[in-house]
């Protein structure tokens, strides 16, 4: 009798430690933020802004340049993280295709101009990305003009 009572304890004991492992281990899952993008700026010649936002804060910004203007080559994109939440902004350029990403860079910060000739009134689509690890969440394509 004592030896099955040990046995129901030691099993019990068990499923216990089990159990409290498993429920240890479950946290609550964290909600994933919530990004929005809002074309911001739109110039004559094609040159256009695009902002994103984390949950309706300002978080950064995609910039396509048309035209050379104020030292800024023509045909060319950027990328700028405003907010340190641990996600990246990426423009992005379709056809011809090229990334401004400000992955592994702290916060605020400006990415350098990506940039190519692109025959004139050529139109262009550019999307905007929020980006960490392999997670994604990314705009529709914006039309502006080379």
């Amino acid at each position: 009798m004592k030896r099955r009572n040990r046995a129901t304890a030691q099993l019990a004991v068990t499923a216990l430690f089990v159990g409290g492992s498993l429920t240890m281990g479950a946290g609550q899952a964290s909600a994933a933020p919530s990004f929005t993008f809002e074309q911001t700026a739109r110039d004559s010649n094609g040159s256009f802004n695009v902002a994103v936002y984390t949950n309706h804060v300002y978080a950064g910004k995609a910039e396509w340049n048309a035209d050379p203007v104020s030292g800024a080559p023509g045909d060319s994109l950027r990328a700028y993280d405003h907010y340190a939440d641990g996600w990246s902004v990426e423009a992005i350029l379709y056809k011809p295709y090229r990334v401004a990403s400000t992955a592994g860079h702290a916060s605020p910060h400006w990415t350098g101009w990506k940039s190519g000739n692109i025959k004139e009134g050529t139109t262009v689509k550019v999307r905007i990305c929020m980006t960490r690890g392999y997670n994604s969440s990314c705009s529709d394509y914006y039309a502006g003009k080379a």
